[in-house]
């Protein structure tokens, strides 16, 4: 058998010394140097990844929290919303008055004209025939939001449909009726609700909604509540679906509408409990434009 040749502590000293040069001499020749340096480059590399994915991690958790915080922001209203929304939509508000009572109404966008939407109860047991013309003498006061002192005043009468008919639907059916503003009427450019297009975009219990008009006759009355109920029936009075909201509802309402808090018209205010607080109730507005649809009349949304 072979042999071990043992190393003695005086040699083995030596070659640590020579081992040692040899490094130095090949560092000093840039071939274990290079590698030393490569090795503390993708070091400090991969530190640097993980700051930026350390920092992009906390932005992205930021901007989670941004982003909750606008949504939550977003689902809240504030007073400076209603307010503004109130700016917006009482300018489009009318008092209607006829022989029988008085009530509300709204003005809309159709048919690319203005017309004024409003319940059919509220000029009800008129036989169309009360002026020279024919036509209904539904008076109608604009008050344009806040002009009390002089506000635009005219008569407007059910519009004739193509087939001779009233646009006009009885009380115990959809209890609405749409009147036409007469061509010498000049309105206020800012006059003119868009419908809000609750197919696409449908009303949810507990959202925020405003009701305007004259309530005992008070003009341009703002309440505020929200939607109870997204498809209330109120049997004995019509046919529709209605939204059930606690804004307060009270005689002299009728036909005015019920809005959501960018302005748009969800509702025509139609009923509301007599004795009772916080129970009223507005035909939705996709039931009233698929009756003025079979009309020929199309809503704008």
């Amino acid at each position: 058998m072979g042999t071990v040749d043992s190393v003695s502590p005086a040699k083995a000293g030596l070659l640590n010394r020579w081992a040692k040069i040899a490094v130095l001499s090949l560092a000093g020749t840039g071939v274990v140097g290079n590698e030393v340096v490569t090795h503390v480059n993708q070091y400090n590399q991969n530190q640097e990844v993980r700051q930026l994915t350390d920092e992009v991690a906390r932005n992205q958790f930021s901007m989670q929290n941004m982003i909750a915080k606008i949504n939550q922001l977003n689902g809240r209203v504030t007073l400076d919303q209603v307010m503004d929304t109130v700016k917006k939509i009482t300018p489009s508000t009318v008092r209607v008055e006829g022989p029988q009572g008085l009530g509300s109404g709204v003005i809309i966008f159709a048919n690319n004209n203005r017309y004024i939407l409003t319940n059919a109860h509220v000029i009800q047991n008129n036989n169309f025939q009360d002026n020279a013309q024919g036509d209904a003498a539904f008076h109608i006061s604009l008050y344009n939001g806040s002009d009390f002192a002089t506000p635009i005043q005219f008569n407007a009468a059910p519009v004739v449909l193509s087939n001779g008919q009233r646009a006009y639907s009885p009380p115990e059916e959809h209890d609405f009726a749409l009147l036409q503003i007469p061509a010498d009427v000049v309105l206020p450019p800012n006059v003119g609700i868009l419908m809000r297009d609750l197919e696409a975009n449908p009303v949810n219990v507990g959202e925020a909604a405003i009701v305007v008009g004259n309530p005992f006759g008070v003009r341009d009355s703002v309440s505020f509540g929200i939607i109870s109920h997204t498809d209330r029936k109120a049997e004995g009075l019509n046919i529709n679906h209605h939204f059930q909201t606690d804004a307060p509802i009270n005689p002299g309402n009728s036909g005015g509408g019920l809005f959501d808090m960018q302005g748009r018209l969800i509702g025509i205010n139609t009923w509301g409990y007599r004795g009772g607080d916080g129970v009223g109730g507005s035909i939705r507005i996709d039931e009233i434009a698929k009756v003025l649809n079979s009309w020929g009349i199309k809503l704008a949304s």
